[in-house]
C-alpha cells in the first residue's frame, strides 16, 4: 500500500490569483518585526521542496547586509532578518529577483549528501516504549505489527526490509533539534501510518518512527506520536566535538540529504555505541553528489512502465 500523501511530482509551484501576499505564486507572509514566512504550494510535493532548498540558498548567496538565515521546510521558507539593517520592501524584491531566476531554470538540480544511519529493526528498547505506553495509557499494538498490517505487508520483517531497502530524503530539519523529516525516494517504499492519539509521553533517544507517510529520528528522549519501528546507535544531535560529524554544528542532518538505513544486529547496536560513546565513530558521508528532479522522475517512470516490485532490503 502507498501513501497519497506526499506527491512526487506536481504542477508548477504557487498559490492561485486570490492568495493574499503572493509573489507570483509564492506567497509573502511577514512573521513578527524580525521573520518572514515563504510558502511555495499547499501540498507536501518533492518538487515544491527542491525549490524551497534552492530559494533558501540561493538568498543567502546574495550575501545582503541585514539578511541572518533562511530555513527551508517542505514547502516552505522561514527568513530571519534584521529589519533596521534590511527592510521588509527590499526583502521582498530580493525574495522576488530569486524566485523569477529559479522559475526559469529548466530543471531543479540542489546538493544533496548521501548518508548512512546503521539501525536495529524491531528492537527491544522501542518496544518497552511500546509497552509502556499500553500499561500506562491505553492498549497498543506492536508498533512493527501494525504498520505491516495496515500496509498490507507480511509482518514485521517484511516491513524491516522494506524501509531499509530504499534512500530517504530529509526534506526539512527541526521540530526538535536536529529532526529529519523523511520521505522515501522510491515510491515502491512509501507507507501509511497514523499517529498516536494520545503521544506517547516517552520515547528513547535514537528511535525511529513513522507517522503520516514520513520517517524520523528522535534526537533525544522525548514525548512522541510516530510508530517506532527500529532504533539507531548513533547520535543525530550533539555537542560532542570528538565526533567529526559535529565539530562544525550539532545537527547531523540538512535538506536535501538523502538517508541510507542498513541494518544491523543487537550485537552491532552495541558495539557502535560503544564506539559513539567514546568519540570513535566515523559516519559514513558521501558529500560530493547533486540531485536532479527530471533525472529523478525520469527513474520512477521507468518504475511505473516496468511495473517492478518492491525492492528486497539488506538482511541484518
Amino acid at each position: 500500500m502507498v501513501s497519497d500523501a506526499v506527491a512526487m511530482e506536481s504542477p508548477e509551484p504557487g498559490f492561485d490569483g486570490a492568495s493574499p501576499g503572493l509573489i507570483e505564486g509564492l506567497r509573502f507572509l511577514p512573521a513578527g518585526d524580525r521573520f518572514v514566512l515563504l510558502e511555495l504550494g499547499q501540498h507536501m510535493e518533492l518538487p515544491l521542496n527542491l525549490r524551497a532548498i534552492q530559494l533558501a540558498d540561493r538568498l543567502l548567496e546574495e550575501k545582503v547586509p541585514g539578511l541572518i538565515e533562511t530555513l527551508p521546510m517542505f514547502i516552505s521558507v522561514l527568513v530571519h532578518y534584521d529589519s533596521l539593517v534590511l527592510t521588509p520592501e527590499r526583502l521582498r524584491d530580493l525574495v522576488r529577483r530569486a524566485w523569477r531566476d529559479l522559475l526559469d531554470e529548466s530543471d531543479i538540480v540542489v546538493p544533496s549528501r548521501l548518508i548512512e544511519i546503521p539501525v536495529h529493526y524491531l528492537d527491544p528498547w522501542t518496544k518497552d516504549c511500546v509497552e509502556d505506553y499500553a500499561r500506562n495509557i491505553q492498549p497498543i499494538e506492536y508498533n512493527p505489527s501494525y504498520v505491516a498490517k495496515i500496509n498490507g505487508l507480511s509482518g514485521p520483517e517484511e516491513l524491516a526490509k522494506l524501509h531499509s531497502s530504499t534512500q530517504h530524503w530529509v526534506g526539512g530539519v527541526g521540530f526538535w533539534a536536529g529532526v529529519p523529516d523523511m520521505l522515501p525516494l522510491d515510491p515502491r517504499c512509501r507507507l501509511s501510518i497514523p499517529k498516536y492519539n494520545p503521544p506517547r509521553l516517552w520515547t528513547v533517544q535514537g528511535a525511529i518512527g513513522v507517522g503520516g507517510g514520513f520517517t524520523s529520528i528522535y534526537p533525544i528522549e522525548s514525548p512522541g506520536g510516530y510508530y517506532l519501528i527500529g532504533r539507531t546507535p548513533v547520535p543525530i544531535y550533539s555537542v560532542d566535538t570528538r565526533l567529526p560529524a559535529f565539530r562544525e554544528r550539532a545537527t547531523l542532518f540538512q535538506p536535501g540529504d538523502r538517508i541510507k538505513f542498513r541494518r544491523i544486529s543487537f550485537e552491532e547496536y552495541e558495539a557502535i555505541a560503544a564506539e559513539a560513546a567514546a568519540g570513535a565513530y566515523r559516519y559514513l558521508i558521501w558529500d560530493y553528489d547533486l540531485f536532479s528532479l527530471s533525472r529523478y522522475q525520469a527513474w520512477t517512470k521507468g518504475l511505473q512502465v516496468n511495473g517492478d516490485a518492491a525492492p528486497e532490503g539488506d538482511e541484518a
